[in-house]
């Protein structure tokens, strides 16, 4: 019985694992912004004091909603790092490579999102498009979009996809071979147990270094624009620390693996 438990208990893990679109653990449709800056229990953010700023000759309205795409562009591009990453977004939105869309209401009700999340990049669509909660703060978001688009500009991603479904399938494959598809509670034999596990450990390994190294990528790349923008002495690091204490933001100049860890639940011994 201790065998057959076990097995279920690989077969609930591979649901999680592979629940959202595209399947890569987060990567498929990359939800990591919901910065959880807002409380699990409440859908919407406590406000914070009004902050305006001057960068680059213009005047910007860190509180403000629904706001045009050029208006999150012009913000971002005030950082050196920021420039460069909209210049690239920006020519694959010319040449159709990419789609910008906002994170509608019905969107987040199609992918079982609440209001928490901001911003995500989904690959596995026809054209791969970065969703952006418009309805968010224009300063929240500005370091959202650097994450996300940080992800959109990885040529890695698709490919480590590609990776990691081989070996789901092939997993999915031996549970066909075992008879697991059929009967999940099975007693298997001590060398079917054994190909088993072999197969997942090296599954989640490869899925677990993919994800790490995505994201740790993009909340390194997210890190440099948050310094960069943070320069200026005016409110905008206030304005940040507000969201801190009032709204539980999860927005650091560095990003600690531990939050990279437990936000997309990755286990740390595959790395």
């Amino acid at each position: 019985m201790g065998k057959s438990l076990a097995l279920m208990l690989i077969n609930l893990n591979i649901l999680a694992s592979f629940g959202g679109l595209g399947g890569f653990g987060g990567l498929g449709t990359d939800i990591d912004h919901n910065p959880t800056y807002r409380r699990r229990t409440q859908d919407h953010r406590a406000e914070v004091p009004r902050c305006v700023i001057n960068r680059a000759a213009q005047k910007f309205h860190l509180n403000k909603t629904s706001y045009k795409l050029d208006e999150l562009f012009s913000l971002v591009s005030t950082t050196a790092m920021g420039q460069e990453v909209v210049e690239r977004i920006t020519a694959l939105l010319d040449s159709g490579k990419l789609a910008i869309k906002n994170l509608s209401q019905f969107e987040r009700e199609r992918r079982g999102l609440t209001h928490r999340t901001s911003a995500l990049f989904d690959f596995t669509m026809q054209t791969p498009t970065i969703f952006i909660g418009l309805e968010d703060e224009l300063g929240l978001v500005a370091h959202f979009f650097v994450h996300e688009a940080t992800h959109a500009l990885d040529e890695l991603i698709p490919q480590e996809y590609e990776v990691d479904m081989i070996y789901y399938n092939t997993f999915k494959d031996f549970q066909k071979l075992f008879g697991l598809d059929l009967e999940p509670m099975k007693e298997l034999t001590e060398y079917e147990t054994a190909k088993m596990y072999e197969i997942y450990e090296i599954k989640e390994k490869n899925r677990a270094q993919h994800a790490y190294r995505a994201e740790r990528f993009a909340f390194d790349q997210q890190g440099v624009f948050t310094n960069q923008v943070l320069e200026a002495n005016d409110c905008y690091e206030e304005y940040i620390s507000q969201h801190r204490e009032r709204n539980k933001l999860k927005l650091y100049r560095h990003t600690p693996d531990d939050h990279i860890f437990n936000a997309y639940g990755i286990n740390k011994d595959y790395l």
